[in-house]
């Protein structure tokens, strides 16, 4: 069952580029990974833009395991026309049992993202991100690298995403998988009936491989929303829940944040 969701995951991106586009300026509200749910866009952010944000998360674990919390930080740069220079770091309670579980506390991520192709008429927005994770945090091992690719797709009230994302790890364990992949799938709508964009609504589900051997896939679904406070100032509030992996995965995801664009 797990191999055939992960299978339709895969299958269905491509018909991101079959579907007919009417309308991607109306979005105002750029989606960056974790601001608030894992789906990315394929747009980088404005030349010369400038955004920050700040969220705190809490993670309920099944079967009694630790539950963790921490915050997280990242800043966004339009170093060029369709090309995002990024950071990244987030800090979690336990990081010694953490990065059993591959989850970094302090470790410092770095990227890129190039949009390849602007969305036109009969194809979506293309965009490649290139990023790499110091080992810069508490327990941490080895520098990882991660590159991902992503679609989007716009229609009149509503985008729909794709992403698939590769990560090597610099260093494991000998429970641990180097080599980590993860597919995802998700949109988000206006729910205003007169279509402004101060309020924006998320879904998204993904499918990752174990990041232990022999390890069974995880199964992930979330929920979330970006509310426009002022003119350049975002609130973002996300949920979501691990259907399927290991005994200790996630049961309750809670993400709350703001982020702001100068």
């Amino acid at each position: 069952m797990r191999g055939r969701a992960a299978g339709g995951l895969l299958l269905t991106l491509p018909l991101l580029t079959a579907l007919p586009s009417f309308s991607s300026a109306q979005f105002l509200s750029d989606l960056q990974p974790e601001r608030p749910i894992a789906i990315e866009d394929a747009r980088p952010i404005p030349y010369r833009a400038f955004a920050g944000s700040a969220d705190l998360a809490y993670s309920v674990r099944r079967q009694g395991f630790d539950d963790d919390i921490g915050p997280g930080f990242s800043l966004l740069y339009g170093a060029a026309r369709g090309l995002e220079l990024g950071a990244a770091l987030r800090y979690v309670t336990r990081p010694n049992r953490n990065a059993l579980r591959g989850i970094s506390s302090g470790d410092l991520e770095i990227h890129a993202l190039y949009g390849i192709a602007a969305e036109s008429a009969r194809l979506p927005a293309i965009a490649v991100r290139l990023g790499v994770q110091f080992p810069t945090g508490l327990d941490s091992r080895g520098t990882d690298l991660l590159l991902s690719a992503l679609l989007t797709r716009s229609f009149d009230a509503f985008r729909l995403h794709g992403n698939l994302r590769w990560t090597r790890l610099g260093d494991t364990l000998p429970s641990e998988k180097a080599d980590r992949l993860e597919a995802a799938l998700g949109f988000d709508f206006l729910p205003s009936p007169r279509g402004f964009t101060d309020t924006i609504l998320l879904a998204g589900v993904s499918v990752r491989s174990s990041p232990v051997v022999g390890g069974d896939t995880v199964l992930k679904a979330e929920i979330g929303a970006r509310q426009r406070v002022g003119t350049q100032t975002i609130l973002f509030a996300g949920i979501g829940s691990e259907a399927a992996g290991e005994s200790d995965r996630v049961r309750l995801a809670l993400r709350a944040g703001l982020s702001r664009v100068f």
